[in-house]
């Protein structure tokens, strides 16, 4: 017999997508300066494990920042290691910036000050829910 369990995770919160060509810490450093943020290296990769991947795990590096007062986290999230994509529908995204709130905010105000970065290319929003490996983005 065999039994499947079947999860409903509600996705609250923001993705934003951002292509840049430049290295995690640069674009974390101009994202502090921008929008005016604290992100820091997390002490802990996202660590994954692909089925069909050989080369074993794959770690995603993470920044992160919280707002306490205002009851907000950002993590800036890499896409890619080494040939192997967080969210593989997104291969042309380098990075994503994901916003946890208990409001829902209307995320262009931010994504004008992001766009307004000289080193990235484009940013965008995200629909999660669009998102056929959207379950890597739980931790």
């Amino acid at each position: 017999m065999k039994y499947l369990l079947e999860d409903d995770y509600e996705y609250d919160f923001n993705l934003l997508g951002i292509c840049c060509h430049e290295k995690d810490y640069r674009l974390c450093w101009a994202i502090n300066n921008t929008l005016d943020l604290s992100l820091t290296k997390s002490k802990d990769n996202l660590e994954l494990i692909f089925p069909k991947a050989s080369k074993g795990p794959a770690y995603f590096s993470v920044f992160k920042h919280s707002m306490e007062n205002k009851e907000i986290t950002y993590y800036l999230i890499g896409n890619k290691f080494e040939n192997q994509w967080l969210i593989p529908e997104k291969q042309h995204v380098d990075y994503f910036l994901m916003i946890k709130s208990n409001e829902k905010n209307n995320p262009s105000p931010l994504l004008n000050k992001l766009k307004s970065i000289p080193f990235i290319l484009t940013a965008h929003s995200v629909i999660v829910d669009q998102l056929k490996s959207k379950e890597n983005l739980i931790f």
